[in-house]
């Protein structure tokens, strides 16, 4: 046996032999980068010098800016509530928009960030313009304004309100001068919370009901998110059906970029289309984002270890290096970035950043390492490629 074994490595090319070892350590330090790279890479903490470091968030609204998480804010401090826009890092960025009055909740919309200030009136941030500060009328009488879609057609309305007046929610079509529209009342048994765009001609209310689910105390009743498929003709608006959605209270409603609604509660993900049309997906979260390339992603709790993400019709998982170690109250994000705020396990206010254009970046390792592999794979064929060139012309 060992003179057999003798003949064949004498008969074989010291070259081929060397090439083979050199490929089984390329083949072992391979393995090793992809299980290196194989948690995600681009979850952080978020930098101390946003306004909000420290603060109880009760809400955070993206914009353009100088900086990558500029913003406008609310947050609670050792003074009470405050209403600030974040133009540039540190202190020298903030601007104080209000310590009195501030609202409960901002309204994000495609030319900036509006509030409602009371009395009929709508206040925001314009991101563009020379007068940033604007003020238009909501037409609300009592109640106010807890979301708002823009018109993105130029129609006789500036876009649609949904309005909590007490117990009860509804939505309706302004104008900015005050006028008058009939409103659309949520079914009976249901709170709305969100409003979304599906398509130029139909909206998503998105709230909460009692659960139907069996079991329920009929005194302390689970919730299920509910969505109202509303279609829109300018003023007119229409309530066409109501449809039940995830067990638990939403946490996130958003629009996606194939005209349909996300809808996120702590036990479940749902898809809605103005067609009625439903996906369920089958996620536990604390929050979620609709990315700019169309991917979903999703938080769980302080100990996950896994962030699942929704691409293509299919959910995967990134895996992450350590777990979460944040109880999520709170999120925001502009489709690049995905803020995160909560308390962490000491009961402190802290918050995360994930950059969900970094895992297909070349900056990122498993990025790097797909370039790597790429060069190495087609550096071999063109080399098989002349070897076999030249033993051809030859």
């Amino acid at each position: 046996m060992a003179s057999r074994l003798s003949r064949l490595l004498e008969e074989e090319s010291e070259h081929q032999w060397l090439a083979i070892g050199l490929f089984a350590l390329f083949a072992l330090a391979g393995g090793w980068a992809v299980s290196a790279t194989g948690t995600l890479s681009s979850l952080s903490d978020a930098p101390v010098t946003a306004a909000w470091h420290g603060h109880d968030v009760i809400d955070v609204a993206m914009i353009d800016g100088d900086w990558d998480l500029a913003h406008v804010g609310i947050v609670v401090n050792q003074q009470g509530p405050l209403l600030y826009i974040q133009h540039t890092e540190g202190e020298g960025g903030v601007t104080i928009i209000s310590e009195t009055n501030v609202p409960e909740r901002l309204l994000k919309a495609d030319d900036g960030v509006w509030w409602d200030a009371g009395n009929g009136v709508l206040r925001g941030y314009a991101e563009t313009g020379d007068q940033p500060y604007k003020q238009t009328l909501s037409g609300l009488d009592s109640g106010h304004a807890i979301d708002l879609v823009q018109s993105s057609t130029t129609t006789a309305v500036l876009g649609w309100l949904l309005v909590q007046d007490g117990q009860s929610t509804s939505a309706v079509a302004y104008d900015g001068l005050g006028s008058e529209f009939t409103a659309v009342s949520s079914p009976e048994g249901v709170t709305w919370t969100h409003l979304e765009r599906l398509d130029e001609r139909h909206l998503a209310a998105v709230g909460w009901r009692a659960s139907t689910a069996p079991g329920q105390n009929p005194a302390q009743p689970e919730r299920q998110a509910a969505i109202s498929l509303i279609q829109i003709d300018d003023g007119t608006m229409v309530l066409l059906e109501t449809l039940n959605g995830p067990e638990g209270s939403v946490h996130t409603a958003l629009a996606t970029a194939d005209e349909t609604v996300l809808v996120a509660t702590q036990q479940g993900a749902m898809l809605v289309g103005s067609d009625a049309e439903t996906t369920s997906i089958d996620v536990s979260s604390s929050a979620a984002m609709v990315a700019e390339d169309g991917s979903l992603w999703f938080a769980g709790g302080a100990d996950s270890m896994l962030m699942p993400k929704w691409v293509d019709g299919a959910l995967h998982s990134e895996r992450l290096s350590a777990p979460l170690g944040l109880a999520v109250t709170d999120s925001e994000s502009d489709g690049h970035r995905w803020i995160l705020f909560g308390l962490e396990g000491a009961g402190e206010h802290a918050a995360l950043v994930l950059d969900a254009d970094h895992s297909a970046s070349m900056l990122s390792g498993r990025g790097f390492l797909n370039l790597l592999f790429l060069v190495v794979g087609t550096a071999c064929i063109l080399g098989l490629a002349g070897t076999w060139w030249r033993q051809a012309t030859a």
